[in-house]
């Protein structure tokens, strides 16, 4: 089942938050991961999100939560983290078990 490692991103400094990125993507590749999207957050419609007004979502898919997790833990993200830091950026990161079959879920959404 795939996994999912999501991160709301509010960005203050671009010119250094985009060395972290380059080197982020170096990384997740050699985990099965890939970026599954990424973008502006626009508009909430519904609930309170406190984020500063361009904050960014990107999620990150893997094929399994073992393979996220060893991403995650790996010596060569970790050494990574510093560079999004604040005040680099303020992030909140997020694990999402992702389902076999879509159409089936244990519970309310």
């Amino acid at each position: 089942m795939p996994a999912y490692i999501g991160f709301f991103v509010e960005i203050n400094d671009f010119a250094a938050f985009s060395e972290y990125g380059s080197a982020a993507a170096a990384t997740y590749g050699n985990y099965g991961g890939k970026i599954l999207f990424r973008g502006p957050v626009v508009e909430i419609l519904e609930g309170a999100l406190d984020l500063q007004k361009g904050a960014r979502l990107v999620v990150l898919e893997f094929p399994s939560l073992d393979e996220a997790h060893g991403w995650w833990n790996s010596d060569d993200y970790q050494a990574l983290i510093k560079l999004r830091e604040p005040p680099i950026a303020q992030s909140r990161v997020f694990v999402i078990d992702g389902l076999a079959d879509p159409t089936r879920h244990s519970g309310p959404a």
